[in-house]
């Protein structure tokens, strides 16, 4: 494989030099230096304590000839704390190489690639790379018209690997995966219109997985669970977007047959080994210690999955509303059920609750969870004219059995006339910390943030903003309040400070298991940030020191600790 790349790139290379094609691409790279400061946590891990720097890049390289597109992108870590931020990740080659060709109606694509099929219920192959998810496949992609309104699709591959070994290119997990999808649209009039489509996905284990999760069944589940892995899960989506005037409506039903999954199950049995009770993973045991045969065991299941979606919304001038709502049940679908983490998911279920991009507004952040869950979403944009529009949200997640995972209320109002743009926020948030963070017995947080964001336009290119956050709730790390202040001059130059403050110092050192002297001393969050842009450049430089929390995108969430240091960007386009 490492002398297919040279030589794929040894060809670009010489056919640019006798040929007129087009180059184009993209940097991104991010260096970070480590400061130790165990007042924060951020301590004890190899960054902090011995090794300092870190950091990343890739390196997007496309090139198009004579009907030919070719694309490349060099990944490197060094010291990284993206795959794992208790660790330090070394590698760097190629993370990614395509070639595409279209012939007439068929397009063919080798090499990697990212793609879906409808909302991603039973396959998704895309990146998050501040998340360590790169879930492209490597493999063959085969796209054809059928005529004006139908295109079938069949794919065939392996999800890519990347951090399993120092040198991780082109590393691979051992499961196919192929899939095939049909989608079509109709236009029946003016008004109306529908876009149908069929999708199923087979993944398919090796004999070594199949060994291993077998061993595991006989080792670690009780008789009442015991069973054979199957070598092969299927998974098939319908799907249909209508569309009437102002109105579209979105419809997807996914099924998924019985596979060997990890339950959310617990099993207390007596000394003997009889089952006394079973009960949901968030479940509150009635029986005491000396009833319990050990722990309670977390076992594998042969069971089926579904998913139903549904998503409707209604536009006109200065009003719209989008409705959702999605039952999930027993439906991960992985390269190796007994992968852990984020890594190795092939398909993804859309998040049900608000994308929000505020500091203490993402505090608290919803992971869609693939084993059950009943989600709800309503969002209403209005705008009563050119000056005033606002937004109103709300969503609501449960378990299967009606527990509250999360719930929260969203209002927005925004004021713009020059040089003012004013806007307003109030979010209330109910989070069950104890399945979202894994943190037992602690109790549901409730926390409530007003905010609000003002800018002022001195001119075409100089602006101030200021923001203002403050986060009420007497669970978790208590009370917080951000505060930032930003001068711009565009299209160059941004200046920044910011400062995020509990109010309740005492009660974070004690939830951090942090040891200070001075408990009643506030703890301070600063961020001093400075970025420049010349053309296609912009670089950025950063003094952080930002508490521990969760990270999310579009639904995908883990943990990170607290960091302290410096953090140096450089983006880049050509």
């Amino acid at each position: 494989m490492k002398f297919f790349i040279q030589t794929l790139l040894f060809s670009i290379l010489t056919v640019g030099m006798y040929a007129q094609g087009t180059f184009s691409g993209n940097l991104q790279a991010n260096g970070n230096y480590f400061q130790r400061d165990t007042t924060i946590g951020a301590a004890n891990t190899p960054q902090y304590d011995r090794l300092k720097t870190g950091g990343e890049a890739w390196l997007n390289l496309n090139y198009n000839i004579s009907g030919y597109d070719f694309g490349l992108r060099f990944d490197m870590y060094q010291n990284s704390n993206i795959p794992n931020p208790q660790d330090a990740f070394s590698g760097q080659g190629i993370g990614y190489w395509q070639i595409r060709k279209q012939v007439d109606k068929l397009n063919i694509t080798a090499g990697h690639y990212y793609d879906q099929i409808g909302s991603g219920a039973i396959f998704r192959a895309y990146e998050e790379r501040f998340l360590a998810i790169d879930h492209s496949l490597l493999g063959l992609r085969l796209t054809y018209d059928l005529n004006d309104n139908w295109r079938i699709k069949g794919f065939s591959g392996k999800q890519r690997n990347a951090f399993g070994q120092s040198n991780f290119i082109t590393r691979t997990y051992t499961p196919l995966i192929n899939g095939l999808t049909v989608d079509g649209f109709r236009m029946v009039n003016e008004k109306l219109s529908f876009a149908p489509g069929f999708g199923v996905v087979n993944r398919s284990l090796d004999d070594d997985l199949v060994r291993s999760i077998g061993a595991d069944i006989s080792l670690n589940n009780f008789d009442r669970f015991f069973f054979k892995p199957k070598y092969n899960v299927y998974a098939f989506t319908l799907y249909n977007t209508l569309t009437f005037k102002d109105f579209t409506l979105y419809l997807e039903g996914a099924y998924k047959t019985p596979e060997a999954i990890i339950s959310p199950t617990r099993i207390v049995v007596d000394t003997m080994g009889q089952v006394l009770e079973e009960y949901d993973l968030d479940g509150v045991p009635t029986i005491t210690g000396d009833q319990v045969y050990g722990n309670y065991l977390v076992t594998y299941q042969n069971k089926p999955g579904t998913v139903f979606y549904a998503s409707a919304g209604y536009s006109r001038k200065g009003f719209g509303v989008t409705l959702q709502a999605k039952r999930t049940e027993n439906f991960p679908i992985r390269v190796n059920p007994n992968e852990n983490l984020i890594r190795g998911f092939v398909n993804f279920l859309p998040p049900m609750s608000r994308q929000n991009s505020k500091r203490l507004t993402t505090r608290y952040n919803a992971a869609t969870q693939v084993l059950g869950e009943w989600a709800i979403q309503a969002d209403f944009l209005f705008k009563l004219n050119k000056e005033v529009s606002g937004q109103v949200n709300f969503s609501n997640i449960t378990d299967l059995d009606g527990e509250l995972l999360y719930r929260e209320a969203h209002l927005i109002s925004k004021y713009k006339k020059r040089p003012w743009q004013v806007t307003g926020g109030l979010q209330f948030q109910q989070y069950n910390q104890e399945v979202f963070e894994v943190k037992p017995n602690v109790p549901l947080v409730n926390s409530l943030v007003p905010y609000t964001e003002i800018v002022y336009k001195f001119d075409r290119k100089k602006s101030l903003r200021a923001e203002l956050q403050y986060l009420n709730t007497q669970q978790d790390y208590g009370q917080w309040v951000f505060a930032l202040l930003e001068y711009s001059i565009a299209p160059k130059w941004s200046f920044s400070l910011a400062d995020m403050v509990t109010l309740d110092p005492k009660k974070y050192y004690e939830k951090s298991n942090i040891s200070v002297s001075n408990t009643s001393k506030p703890v301070h969050f600063y961020t001093i940030f400075v970025s420049y842009a010349e053309k296609a450049n912009k670089f950025s430089l950063a003094y952080v020191r930002q508490p521990d929390g969760i990270n999310c995108t579009g639904g995908v969430c883990r943990y990170e600790p607290a960091f302290s240091g410096v953090r140096l960007t450089v983006n880049t386009s050509f």
